[in-house]
């Protein structure tokens, strides 16, 4: 009787062990907003300088790269590239972004008024040309 329930038990076991070592790690096609979705050096001179360090896949800021990481933002689908274009640009308006509190340890990230006109007319003038 013993050997049944050993017997059963290996083989419920080498089940398991199938079933959760045997998972398919395909992941479904991502449609790419544009292939005309690019950021001009300008303004990626500006993300290098006041936004990457917390909205990027490897930054230790959870909270900021929960919310965007611009590494991946030509990858989202076009609709919540539009989404995150919009939101970019509504933070910058509001001086959200970059928060006060990152700039009293980071002062020369504060954006100009002209380094703000120039994402906001960026940002804004994509999302429009790709919800065209």
């Amino acid at each position: 009787m013993k050997k049944y329930v050993l017997i059963s038990i290996a083989l419920f076991s080498a089940i398991l062990f199938l079933n959760f070592n045997n998972t398919d790690n395909s992941q479904p096609a991502k449609t790419p907003a544009s292939p005309e979705f690019s950021i001009p050096d300008d303004v990626q001179q500006i993300i290098d300088n006041s936004c990457y360090g917390c909205h990027n896949s490897d930054s230790k800021n959870k909270k900021g790269k929960m919310k965007l990481k611009f590494d991946e933002l030509g990858d989202l689908k076009t609709h919540k590239l539009v989404g995150k274009l919009a939101k970019i640009s509504e933070d910058i308006k509001e001086d959200e972004m970059p928060p006060k509190k990152f700039l009293k340890n980071y002062p020369e990230s504060e954006l100009t008024a002209e380094q703000k006109d120039l994402f906001i007319n960026w940002a804004e003038s994509t999302a429009k040309s790709l919800s065209e």
